[in-house]
């Protein structure tokens, strides 16, 4: 059990050494956003131009990946601290769905969970997860962030807060 559980906490390091916690340069603020339309696990569909005027955080993630899993609970936090100021959180895995609902009915994940394709994620040049792309409300990338540690959530609060308050 003590082995599993070190093989475990190793494994751990090394997925989030891989995926690293760095954010893009930037330079790659405040450009274009690439439009999708994605259905969510409850079937609605999402088009991300229209929700200008919202600021938007995008979370690539996948139930398998230890960063994201860290990050959604602060997303959860997040998503209830600001949702009646117009700000949203769109998941986006492209696992299948069941998984992705059992996941999401396990931690009750509140926002919705998009069903993600290739395309969005080469459109988002995704190479590593958790990223975080988030989008101010003229519709534009403001900050993208490869993935997560604890000490971005204080970050993260801020910078949300600075664009939902603009």
């Amino acid at each position: 059990m003590v082995k599993s559980i070190k093989r475990f906490v190793l494994i751990f390091l090394i997925l989030f050494a891989v995926c690293g916690s760095r954010q893009e340069p930037e330079g790659s603020s405040t450009t274009s956003i690439k439009d999708f339309t994605l259905n969510s696990l409850d079937g609605e569909t999402y088009t991300l131009s229209e929700l200008k005027g919202k600021v938007v955080l995008v979370d690539f993630w996948a139930t398998w990946c230890p960063p994201c899993r860290y990050s959604i609970p602060h997303l959860i936090g997040l998503y209830a601290k600001y949702k009646d100021n117009d700000f949203i959180v769109l998941g986006i895995s492209t696992e299948d769905k069941s998984t992705l609902d059992a996941y999401r009915n396990e931690i009750q994940i509140p926002y919705p969970i998009l069903l993600g394709n290739n395309d969005v994620m080469k459109d988002y040049g995704i190479r590593a997860i958790p990223t975080m792309v988030i989008i101010n409300k003229q519709g534009k990338i403001s900050k993208k962030q490869v993935g997560f540690s604890p000490e971005l959530a204080s970050v993260f609060d801020s910078f949300i807060d600075s664009l939902v308050n603009e």
